[in-house]
C-alpha cells in the first residue's frame, strides 16, 4: 500500500524534490480516507491538525464574503483536483481552517496529521526542509499574485456578457 501511496504523493507539489526512500516515509505516516460527494471537509474557522492530498475526486474551496448588499456568502475561490493537496497550512502553525473545502465528486484521500509529520521532521530534516521550502514558496507566489492584484496590475477577465468570472 505504501508503494501506491508513494506514487501518488511524487506527483504532489510540496513534496517535489524528495527521494524515493524520503516519499516512503511520509507514504508510511499516510492514512486512506474516503469521503461521499457533497461532504464538508471541514469549515472556515474549524480547528484542524490534518492536510489532505487528493487521489480521487474534486473538492471545492470557498470562502465567506460579503456582498455588496450586505449580507455574506459562501464564495468558491478554487477547485482541487487529483495529486492537489490543501490543508498544508496546519504544518506551518496551528490557525483555524481559512477556507470550507466540500467534495464535488466521492473522494479518497491521502491524510497527514501535523503531529506525524513534525515527528518525521525530527527524524529526517531534510524532509521537513524541502517541504517546508515547497510549501514557502508556493506561498509566496500566492501572496506576489495577490499583491498584483490588489495594487490592480492584474484585471479579472470578462466574458462575452460583461459579467465577472
Amino acid at each position: 500500500m505504501h508503494s501506491t501511496f508513494v506514487e501518488h504523493l511524487r506527483r504532489v507539489e510540496m513534496f517535489s524534490g524528495l527521494s524515493d526512500e524520503e516519499l516512503f516515509h511520509v507514504a508510511a505516516m499516510c492514512k486512506a480516507q474516503r469521503m461521499p460527494a457533497g461532504h464538508e471537509v471541514f469549515r472556515e474557522g474549524d480547528e484542524g491538525d490534518e492536510m489532505m492530498v487528493i487521489l480521487e475526486g474534486c473538492v471545492r474551496i470557498s470562502i465567506t464574503t460579503r456582498l455588496p448588499e450586505g449580507v455574506t456568502a459562501p464564495s468558491t475561490i478554487n477547485m482541487l483536483y487529483s495529486g492537489q493537496s490543501f490543508g498544508e497550512m496546519v504544518l506551518l502553525c496551528s490557525a483555524t481552517r481559512s477556507a470550507t473545502v466540500t467534495c464535488v465528486d466521492p473522494c479518497l484521500f491521502l491524510v497527514i496529521r501535523e503531529r506525524d509529520f513534525a515527528a518525521l521532521c525530527e527524524r529526517n530534516p531534510r524532509i521537513g526542509y524541502r517541504v517546508m521550502r515547497n510549501i514557502a514558496s508556493d506561498l509566496a507566489y500566492k501572496l506576489r499574485a495577490s499583491n498584483l492584484l490588489l495594487r490592480g496590475n492584474i484585471r479579472w477577465q470578462h466574458n462575452e456578457l460583461g459579467r465577472r468570472h
